[in-house]
C-alpha cells in the first residue's frame, strides 16, 4: 500500500475545516419560547391627587358605666365578656333598698287607710251642713284635710316608685351590646352614686376617625369612598361625615369613615388616602404592572401580534392602586401585571389565566 502525500493530507484537512466554518456561519440561534404573562386592561378612571393621613378605629359607643345607687358590689362581669343590651354586668347589695321599699309601701298603705276616714268625714259634714247642723267653716276644714291626704298619698306613691327604681338599678345593665374592656371597680368595694364600675365598648359599630387639613375640605364629599390601608390590606370605605369645625392651633378638621363591616379592632391605626385636589380623567394601569429596573420605571402592553411593547411611566404619580399613563396606552389595552420583569421589548408572549 502506497503512502499518501503529506500535501494531499493537509489539503483535505483544510477543506474540512472550511466546510465546518461555513456551516457554523449559516446556523441560526434557537428562538426563545414565548413568555407566559398575566394581563389586566388599562382603564379610563377619574383620579385625584391624594395625601396620606393616619386614622384610628374608634367605637361609636365607648362608655364608662356608672352606679346609680350606692352600696357594696356583689358581682361584676369579667374583662373580655361579651354582653348584649340589657344584660346584667354588675350587682349592688340591695338589702337597704329592700328595707326602704317596705317602709315606703307601709307609709302609702297608712295614708290610703286614713284617706277612707277623711272621705267619710267629708260626706258626714256635708250632710250636717245641708241640715244646718254644722258650720260651713268646719266643712271646709275637713275637705282641706282630705285634699292634703290626697297629696300625701301621691307623694308616697312617688317614693315607692323611686325606691323600686333604685332597687332595680342595683342591677347594673348594659345600655348597648359590646365587650367589657375594663373593670374600674371590683367585687366587695363600696361604690357611690356616679362612681364608674366598668368600661363597655361596642365592637361592632365602629368608624375610622382622622384629622385632615382644612384646605382639603372642598374635596371631601360625604358618600365618596377613600382607600384605607392596614398593612398589606387595602379597603375602600365611604366618608360618613366631615365635622365642619377646625382646631385653632392645628388647623385640622375631623373626618369619619363608616367601617361597621370591616371587622377591625377598636384603637387600631390605619393609613387613609384623602383627595387633596380636583379629580381628572386619566388612562390608568394597575400599580402591579409597573416595573422598577436600573433606575427606570415602565410597563409592558401586549400588542395585537402578541409581542411585548415597553411604555415608560412614573410611579410617583400613582393614586392608590392605579398609575396614570400620559401616553402610549389606551383604554382597553392589555397590560402585563405578572411576568413583566423577565420581558424584553418585542418578545413574544402568551397570556395565561391567573392561578395556572
Amino acid at each position: 500500500m502506497r503512502n499518501r502525500s503529506p500535501f494531499l493530507l493537509n489539503s483535505a484537512v483544510l477543506a474540512a475545516a472550511i466546510l465546518v466554518s461555513l456551516n457554523g456561519a449559516n446556523a441560526q440561534p434557537p428562538e426563545m419560547p414565548p413568555a407566559q404573562v398575566e394581563v389586566a386592561l388599562a382603564e379610563e378612571r377619574i383620579m385625584a391627587p391624594l395625601m396620606d393621613v393616619t386614622g384610628t378605629v374608634v367605637s361609636l359607643n365607648d362608655s364608662q358605666i356608672a352606679a346609680e345607687v350606692e352600696g357594696v358590689l356583689t358581682s361584676i362581669a369579667n374583662v373580655g365578656a361579651q354582653v348584649e343590651q340589657g344584660d346584667i354586668i354588675a350587682t349592688i347589695d340591695s338589702r337597704l333598698l329592700d328595707i326602704a321599699l317596705r317602709r315606703a309601701t307601709a307609709a302609702l298603705a297608712r295614708l290610703e287607710a286614713d284617706m277612707v276616714f277623711r272621705r267619710q268625714d267629708v260626706e258626714r259634714f256635708q250632710d250636717l251642713a245641708a241640715r244646718d247642723n254644722a258650720s260651713r267653716s268646719r266643712l271646709q276644714e275637713v275637705i282641706a284635710q282630705r285634699d292634703m291626704i290626697e297629696q300625701d298619698i301621691a307623694d308616697a306613691r312617688a317614693r315607692v316608685e323611686q325606691t323600686q327604681g333604685d332597687k332595680n338599678r342595683a342591677q347594673i345593665r348594659a345600655p348597648f351590646s359590646g365587650t367589657i374592656a375594663a373593670r374600674i371597680a371590683n367585687k366587695g368595694e363600696y361604690v357611690r352614686i356616679g362612681a364608674n364600675v366598668v368600661r363597655l365598648v361596642d365592637t361592632k359599630n365602629i368608624e375610622v376617625a382622622m384629622p385632615a387639613p382644612i384646605s382639603i375640605m372642598p374635596y371631601l364629599m360625604v358618600g365618596n369612598s377613600v382607600d384605607v390601608s392596614t398593612g398589606e390590606q387595602i379597603t375602600s370605605l365611604p366618608i360618613r361625615t366631615v365635622v365642619p369645625v377646625g382646631d385653632n392651633v392645628s388647623r385640622m378638621v375631623e373626618v369619619r369613615l363608616s367601617a361597621a363591616s370591616s371587622g377591625w379592632v377598636t384603637g387600631m391605626p390605619v393609613k387613609v388616602s384623602l383627595p387633596r385636589g380636583e379629580a381628572h380623567t386619566s388612562i390608568a394601569v394597575p400599580r402591579d404592572a409597573v416595573v422598577l429596573k436600573s433606575g427606570a420605571m415602565y410597563v409592558y402592553k401586549v400588542t395585537d401580534n402578541m409581542t411585548a411593547e415597553r411604555v415608560n411611566t412614573d410611579l410617583r404619580n400613582a393614586i392608590g392602586l392605579w398609575v396614570p399613563v400620559t401616553s402610549g396606552v389606551s383604554a382597553g389595552d392589555r397590560i402585563v401585571i405578572r411576568g413583566a420583569e423577565r420581558l424584553n421589548p418585542g418578545q413574544s408572549v402568551v397570556i395565561s389565566q391567573p392561578g395556572r
